[in-house]
């Protein structure tokens, strides 16, 4: 009878052992059948792609229509008082250079007094229109034309980079985890593991592409392009300091959360280029203290 238990034993398991081979064959069937995608399904896909790239066009090259309707009624002219001395400013250090121009007192400012400007202004601005004047444009465009262009291009740059934003904090691996989580596990003084942090709603569109964080990415450019905050401070020929530096802004954000990204071994690089963005918008606006 001793000798029978183990006998009856391996029989039992026989059975168990091949519907576990036939489950598991099962599943590796529909797992093969499901990730071959069907050509509906590839159309979906290009039909997404279209729609994504279409939205997004709308948003940026409406962004820069609304930025240069002053242009196209008035001409590239500076309008307002600080875009004035803003572009005296990147005049003069075109003509003079860097060297002069930190060194230039200038006696038609603050009169009778005047004022040390190089020493007194964040010249960010300045630097990038003579930077795009010698190196990109050249003959081409003049001084006048780059600094009244300058808002529109930036604010058209800003609204991608709010589309960058969006598209990080949306993404699966980043959404895994509540805001009272996150909470409680700062007050705790620990961090959330990969697995809970990887476990956000997404869905593989096309390439490493994923929804909804797409289409998150797509209306915060809708958003952005048209925000009255924003639209003030980038309108052609507005040459102000906030139209370069909230797309510093924007972009040192946007390099930031890129490099919390815990799976990647580069992510270090985009922590440098934050802080170098981040030394970018200092130079260019006085507001980086608020």
């Amino acid at each position: 009878m001793a000798d029978r238990k183990p006998a009856n034993a391996a029989a039992a398991s026989k059975p168990a052992a091949k519907a576990k081979k036939s489950s598991s064959s099962k599943s590796s069937s529909s797992s093969s059948s499901s990730a071959s995608s069907s050509p509906s399904d590839e159309l979906v896909k290009l039909v997404w792609l279209g729609a994504v790239v279409y939205a997004a066009f709308f948003f940026l090259s409406n962004a820069y229509i609304i930025r240069l309707q002053a242009i196209q009624e008035y001409g590239p002219v500076i309008h307002e008082f600080d875009p004035y001395f803003n572009w005296r400013a990147t005049q003069y250090l075109y003509e003079n250079g860097p060297k002069k121009f930190f060194n230039w007192f200038d006696h038609k400012v603050w009169y009778p007094l005047g004022r040390p400007v190089g020493t007194t202004i964040y010249p960010g601005m300045q630097f990038t229109a003579v930077f795009l004047k010698n190196f990109v444009f050249g003959d081409s465009m003049s001084l006048n034309d780059i600094c009244c262009y300058i808002p529109a291009w930036f604010g058209v740059c800003a609204t991608i980079l709010v589309g960058f934003i969006a598209h990080e904090a949306s993404l699966p691996q980043n959404t895994g985890a509540s805001i009272f989580g996150v909470m409680l596990d700062g007050i705790r003084g620990r961090y959330a593991d990969d697995e809970s942090m990887g476990s956000g709603p997404g869905k593989k569109r096309v390439w490493n592409y994923y929804s909804p964080s797409v289409e998150c990415a797509i209306c915060a450019m809708g958003f952005m392009s048209v925000v009255p905050a924003h639209l003030m401070r980038s309108v052609g020929g507005g040459y102000d300091n906030e139209s370069v530096a909230v797309t510093a802004m924007t972009l040192t954000f946007c390099l930031w959360m890129r490099s919390l990204r815990n799976q990647d071994k580069y992510s270090f690089l985009f922590g440098i280029l934050a802080g170098v963005a981040y030394f970018y918008m200092v130079a260019a606006w006085g507001g980086y203290i608020f």
